[in-house]
């Protein structure tokens, strides 16, 4: 493949998630490289800290996965990284951001549904989301 042609080509997945408590639904998509390797370095950072730090770290994880992956009709992130690190998502209720969470590591092959997607790649049904953006 040629370079125009990777980086022509859409591989994220995405899907229109319903928030009931929010009056709708938020399009949540899998991390990009960058995104991923965000969150990926503050965990490893945390990890050679004091607890302090690790405490900080995993209190915000969540709300990081959330608003790095919400994006809008579009595909352009909802929130920016700024906002993200300011807390925008901390006052939001933690059973929704955990819920939310937990799809972007399903979208992103991550935690739990890293082994899941590996070994069920071949057989998977395919869902109702799409690839395109």
């Amino acid at each position: 493949m040629t370079k125009a042609q990777i980086s022509a080509a859409v591989d994220r997945k995405w899907e229109d998630v319903p928030v009931p408590e929010w009056g709708g639904e938020v399009r949540l998509m899998s991390l990009s490289a960058a995104d991923r390797g965000y969150i990926e370095a503050g965990t490893v950072v945390a990890n050679g800290q004091n607890p302090q730090l690790k405490v900080e770290a995993l209190k915000t994880y969540r709300e990081k996965l959330v608003g790095l992956s919400m994006v809008d009709e579009s595909f352009e992130r909802v929130y920016t990284n700024k906002e993200i690190a300011a807390g925008a998502l901390a006052g939001k209720d933690g059973q929704i951001i955990e819920r939310l969470a937990a799809k972007v590591q399903e979208l992103s092959a991550m935690g739990r549904f890293a082994k899941r997607e590996v070994e069920g790649n071949s057989d998977a049904a395919p869902s109702g989301s799409s690839a395109s953006a």
